[in-house]
């Protein structure tokens, strides 16, 4: 049986707090044309790539792996941007 995937977000004063680092920035490798977030001290994160940099942000953790976190657009309460469709 496949074990459940736990979701939790952090805000970005959160994460950066989490990681250790003062500053992250949103980039864009040409080669790839892929976004990424990157911290100061050189670390790569994944990032939605139609983020909305205006919008409401959030990292999406899951299963409480920082290593894995993505920064995802939220909803308009800055939680979540996923709604239970069914409960299986």
């Amino acid at each position: 049986m496949k074990k459940s995937l736990k979701v939790s977000f952090l805000s970005i004063a959160q994460f950066k707090k989490a990681i250790g680092t003062s500053s992250l920035e949103i980039v864009h490798n040409a080669k790839t044309d892929k976004l990424s977030v990157l911290t100061g001290d050189g670390e790569f994160f994944r990032c939605q790539q139609n983020i909305d940099a205006d919008g409401r942000m959030a990292f999406l953790i899951p299963d409480d792996r920082l290593v894995d976190a993505c920064l995802v657009n939220t909803t308009g309460d800055g939680i979540s941007p996923l709604t239970t469709k069914a409960s299986l």
